[in-house]
């Protein structure tokens, strides 16, 4: 115990001294301490409570020098459905380091929540999880297809003449990207809002993982509708009017009307029923609209066999850098803490949250 300093649960009567710590240790990150991002993000979550917000701070009188911040999910484990927290960020200000704050915030939150999840943390918060009994998964599976090279190459974006010509050089890399090889089975179209279809969905689709975060129609909406400075393209696939699997696009801002630098698969899932069909036409119906918006790239995070598969066969790779899982449970361990019990794509973790903005 270090003497005038408490681990505790956030209350919301600290939230000007929690914004006042993150303009400190983030200060080149104003999104990170921006008051409207952090309510929609910490607050807003469709299963977070306000008398009971699961996020832990480190204080010392007043004054907050530390914060393990969470967003509570609910994760289908074989027939049920248990609470957990996925763990966003994890920091303690540097002259309270080495006292043993941050285990101490972790095991806070471990009391309260018996299943916890965390992707791409840097390897000294890991050493922290890892001396708890967490266990390492390894990581997610990035992978992406370049279509415009000069448009997603950094520098080179800057210059039109460079820019284009490497653009026209990479045109072969986009032969064949969105030209339909799943048959004509399902029809694609953008969706302007989650309904009630895609509760229906999940419900069929979720019994073909043993461990997923619950994709219900209000969490889809906070993440990709609600989400300040964002705006997300949603494709529904169809079977006359049965919706059978979704995906989800971010097209970062585009480069002075030449194209955006990158999108990016956010999200996808899809009905047990022919499902190598139907990520196949998700996958290819993205690719096109990527190519007519003119990406430098599209790229996308999956733990799913099947999803991975149609990814390859459509052009794309598997690139090295990506975020590292890592997992902790009370109970039912041997389920929860193997990562190909896992589907996971890349709106599980933070990475959909933390790109940058592509409105204003």
């Amino acid at each position: 115990m270090v003497e005038g300093v408490r681990v505790e649960q956030f209350r919301v009567e600290q939230t000007e001294a929690l914004l006042h710590f993150l303009r400190v240790v983030y200060a080149e990150d104003a999104r990170k301490y921006e008051p409207g991002f952090w309510k929609w993000h910490y607050l807003e979550n469709p299963n977070t409570k306000i008398e009971d917000i699961p996020l832990w701070v480190v204080t010392s009188g007043t004054e907050i020098a530390g914060q393990l911040a969470t967003i509570p999910v609910q994760v289908e484990v074989g027939s049920g459905t248990r609470p957990a927290i996925w763990i966003l960020d994890f920091i303690v200000r540097e002259d309270f380091r080495g006292k043993g704050l941050g285990k101490r915030l972790v095991q806070a939150a471990g009391e309260k929540y018996p299943t916890m999840i965390t992707l791409g943390i840097n390897e000294q918060s890991a050493g922290v999880f890892r001396s708890l009994g967490w266990v390492d998964m390894g990581r997610v599976h990035r992978y992406q297809r370049v279509l415009y090279a000069g448009n997603g190459l950094k520098g080179a974006a800057q210059n039109r003449l460079v820019r284009g010509g490497l653009n026209l050089l990479s045109a072969p890399l986009r032969w064949g990207a969105g030209r339909a090889k799943a048959g004509k089975r399902y029809s694609v179209r953008t969706v302007s809002t989650f309904g009630a279809d895609f509760d229906e969905l999940w419900e069929r689709a979720s019994t073909q993982w043993p461990c997923a975060v619950r994709r219900d129609a209000r969490t889809l909406a906070w993440q990709f509708e609600k989400q300040p400075g964002k705006a997300f393209e949603i494709l529904g696939a169809y079977a006359r009017e049965r919706l059978m699997g979704y995906a989800v696009l971010f097209f970062r801002k585009e480069i002075d009307r030449g194209g955006a630098a990158k999108a990016a698969i956010s999200d996808l899932c899809y009905e047990r029923e022919n499902a190598k069909e139907i990520v196949d036409t998700l996958i290819e119906d993205a690719l096109r609209r990527a190519v007519e918006r003119r990406a430098g790239s599209l790229v996308t995070d999956v733990l799913d066999e099947l999803t991975e598969e149609s990814l390859r066969r459509h052009g794309f790779w598997r690139i090295a850098k990506s975020p590292q899982f890592m997992a902790w449970a009370a109970e039912g361990k041997q389920t929860i803490c193997k990562p190909e019990n896992w589907f996971l794509t890349r709106g599980d973790s933070d990475v959909s949250i933390i790109e940058q903005p592509n409105l204003g």
